[in-house]
């Protein structure tokens, strides 16, 4: 008798609706969205690597450093501490550098040893400065592929205040091959070489960064780039 009763009890127990709440709905949507973010990104990466294998080598093809001689490298520093010297002074100062200049800097500056090997300047116009360079790139991620970008690059100098010289990317090219578009989109928007050529010296408090940050000027015309300060 008394399982009659609870069983009817039970029977006449109204159902409770089951349906979904907003935050289960927003918890829904937020994972669909998270998996097709996480989707076009992977995609997005397979391109990108796709793009990469169609101009750039899986080995490096290393540049060959100046090797300048004592003398000059005594006289291209006694010039650049002769403009840190006017500079600081607040008095006006210009510095030409030509391409032997700056390869050297290139093949003997303790800044620049992970470099050396890696770019070497070829021509210096009034549009820019042309570099050679030999740069590797990561491919597919745990993968430990790797790519290296061996051509050209087209750079221009200029005055920042925080950063000293700023190095835009103009243009990439490889022989034989086309750069995409994106890449060097891409290239130019992080800075790449900016940062692989002028960061080693913006360590902040440096004096080296004090004389950069007082440049006035950078500007390039055949065959050099020139550097002025003017107070």
């Amino acid at each position: 008798m008394l399982l009659a009763v609870h069983m009817s009890d039970l029977a006449a127990s109204p159902t409770k609706d089951r349906r979904f709440t907003p935050g289960c709905l927003m918890f829904m949507v937020g994972g669909v969205w998270l998996l097709a973010l996480g989707g076009w990104m992977i995609y997005s990466l397979f391109q990108q690597v796709k793009e990469i294998r169609a101009f750039a080598d899986s080995a490096a093809k290393q540049v060959v450093p100046a090797q300048p001689t004592g003398e000059e490298l005594s006289a291209l520093r006694a010039r650049l501490a002769a403009f840190s010297t006017a500079a600081a002074s607040k008095t006006a100062a210009s510095l030409r550098l030509s391409a032997g200049d700056l390869n050297a800097l290139l093949a003997t500056e303790e800044p620049l040893v992970g470099m050396k090997e890696s770019a070497l300047v070829e021509e210096i116009t009034a549009e820019g400065i042309r570099l050679r360079i030999s740069v590797g790139m990561n491919g597919l991620p745990l993968t430990g592929e790797r790519f290296w970008l061996n051509g050209l690059a087209d750079v221009s100098p200029s005055a920042q205040k925080e950063k000293g010289i700023l190095l835009a990317t103009k243009n990439l090219s490889v022989p034989g091959k086309t750069v995409s578009e994106g890449f060097i989109q891409h290239y130019q928007e992080n800075g790449h070489l900016d940062t692989l050529l002028m960061a080693p010296y913006r360590t902040e408090g440096s004096a080296v960064l004090d004389i950069l940050k007082t440049i006035t000027t950078v500007r390039t015309e055949a065959g050099a780039v020139v550097v002025e300060f003017a107070p």
